[in-house]
């Protein structure tokens, strides 16, 4: 039975090749992109090694090796190379991406080559410091494009826990707003029932997404990248009680503001992670010839429903900013916040109409839709000049926020509707799980953690406290990734390996572990024990870059 759900799943997958990168190609670029995280941690280890004098000539030798590595892949990836196995993807987005990951490497390896001919100042090595993280996110995001390709879509599930997932980010907002409100003494009966609602509806809403909720219209969700998300926010959430009851009584409001923004940032996380969750087609062969306008149509629709869900918070975080510029708390950060914030609510409102290629943005024409934009654009117009009085210092007499505390809620009315508009407008969709595809990409990321420990060992060793916890989150990563990929995690979607080869070749990348992962932790390592992670690192590298590739090739897993 096991033999033929793979056969018949190497079957489904095959078909992507119709629409994308063949299963194999796809496999090759995912790993050589996620080999290429790796490499900008190696390169800034490497880096400081030969700044610290140890084993310096073979530290050049292997930087110029990695630099050159990473150079000649990522244009593999942009532009193919047959050497690497690489075919050139033709994905705007992805394009898009690999352009901005050279912008970064460009200078960086100008420091680089700096570092290679014993040529670099301290400013190269501060240089190099302060952007690798840079360069490393950015290299992560076009992994993760590629490991999103080959989608498919039918029936789409999930667009009214979208839609109250980004209305979370909007009563973030809008709790803070009442705070402010209540810490003002304006109307403070009302904007304390006001934010006693909103807490309520937070919390409710939040269960919701984990569990679903019939009479909130929730699915909930098993997706293990948005369910420990939703965690990350849960935990902040609860954390952030005590603070949010203090600040009804006008004490710490601050904190509580600040705190709710770091619940937005992170329920925001959760969004994204919901447009990109997209419900795999596993009947891909007999759909097949509508398959692309489908999905196209389907993954905007979704884009949509984020976008115009986004727009409720922002009426809420304009709202939020107006006053605490008038109540003169960090004015100058403020205003500029609430600049940036409106005209993202304007260009939003214009792209919903004429599509945005930044917000990645294309319009879906329908009567009801289009009625709806007409109705927003009127209240946002006068909303807006009232807003712009306010950034300008236009707003002596307070006429102007006067204006937006009475009228918000009505512009996040008249936004709220839109979003259901797009809503009825969606078609479902179903998921595939493409488990192998995952599997490659966090074994890839395993290869990229190794080097990132050490760099970061080293520079706390140089005197970096900062990266004390950066190392122990890096190091609870690996321990966690290495223990999915030996035991299966579901909440994961990776699969406990059957393959005796790769079982094999990850219990020898956990003996290598095993000896090192005390070193990495011990906040004072001898010079002798510094010298073993330095030495053993590069083995546990080879070692796990040998499971990247089965996990690649190997028929079954």
């Amino acid at each position: 039975m096991k033999r033929f759900t793979l056969l018949l799943v190497g079957l489904l997958l095959f078909t992507s090749s119709l629409f994308a990168l063949t299963d194999k190609e796809l496999a090759i670029s995912i790993n050589l992109s996620g080999k290429q995280r790796m490499l900008t941690q190696k390169m800034t280890k490497e880096s400081f090694l030969i700044r610290s004098n140890i084993d310096k000539k073979d530290n050049i030798e292997k930087l110029k090796k990695s630099s050159q590595l990473f150079n000649k892949t990522l244009n593999g990836l942009m532009n193919g190379d047959s050497s690497l196995h690489l075919i050139a993807i033709e994905n705007s987005d992805i394009q898009k991406q690999l352009k901005k990951v050279k912008t970064l490497w460009k200078p960086f390896y100008k420091e680089i080559k700096a570092v290679i001919s014993q040529k670099a100042t301290d400013k190269s090595y501060k240089i190099l410091e302060q952007t690798n993280i840079t360069l490393l996110k950015e290299m992560n995001k076009a992994v993760g494009m590629y490991s999103s390709q080959n989608k498919d879509s039918s029936k789409f599930t999930l667009a009214n826990d979208i839609n109250l997932a980004g209305k979370q980010r909007m009563l973030t907002q809008k709790m803070g707003k009442d705070l402010l409100f209540i810490y003002n003494k304006f109307k403070t009966k009302q904007y304390k029932t006001d934010f006693k609602k909103s807490r309520k509806l937070f919390t409710r809403t939040l269960k919701g997404l984990f569990n679903g909720d019939k009479n909130l219209n929730l699915t909930g969700t098993k997706l293990p990248t948005i369910v420990e998300q939703l965690k990350v926010v849960e935990k902040l959430w609860k954390e952030h009680q005590p603070i949010l009851t203090h600040a009804v009584k006008g004490k710490d409001v601050k904190k509580a503001i600040a705190g709710l923004d770091n619940i937005l940032v992170e329920m925001n996380k959760g969004v994204i992670l919901y447009t990109k969750s997209v419900n795999r087609q596993k009947q891909r062969l007999k759909f097949a010839s509508i398959i692309n306008s489908f999905m196209n149509k389907n993954n905007m629709l979704k884009r949509l429903v984020n976008l115009s869900g986004k727009q409720r918070m922002l009426t809420q975080r304009m709202t939020k900013l107006s006053l605490l510029v008038s109540s003169n708390i960090k004015k100058k950060d403020n205003i500029k916040r609430l600049k940036k914030f409106s005209s993202l609510y304007n260009q939003t409102l214009i792209a919903f109409k004429k599509g945005d290629k930044e917000l990645n943005c294309t319009p879906i024409k329908t009567k009801a839709i289009n009625k709806q934009i007409k109705v927003i654009e009127e209240k946002w117009d006068i909303f807006y000049k009232n807003i712009k009085n306010i950034i300008d210092g236009k707003d002596k007499s307070g006429k102007s926020l006067k204006y937006v505390i009475n009228h918000n809620e009505e512009l996040l009315k008249v936004s709220n509707e839109l979003v259901k508009r797009y809503e009825k407008a969606n078609k479902s969709q179903n998921y595939l799980d493409k488990a192998r595809l995952h599997i490659v990409n966090v074994a890839g990321r395993q290869r990229m953690l190794t080097q990132k420990m050490t760099k970061e060992k080293l520079l706390i060793s140089k005197g970096y406290k900062e990266y004390a916890p950066k190392l122990e989150k890096t190091i609870k990563l690996f321990d966690d990734s290495l223990n999915a990929l030996i035991n299966g995690d579901s909440k994961q979607m990776i699969e406990k390996p059957a393959n005796k080869k790769i079982k094999k070749q990850l219990e020898k990348v956990a003996s290598i572990w095993k000896e090192l992962k005390p070193l990495y932790i011990k906040n004072k390592p001898s010079s002798k024990e510094m010298a073993t992670i330095i030495k053993e690192n590069p083995i546990l590298l080879s070692e796990m870059n040998k499971m990247v590739k089965m996990s690649e090739v190997e028929i079954e897993y």
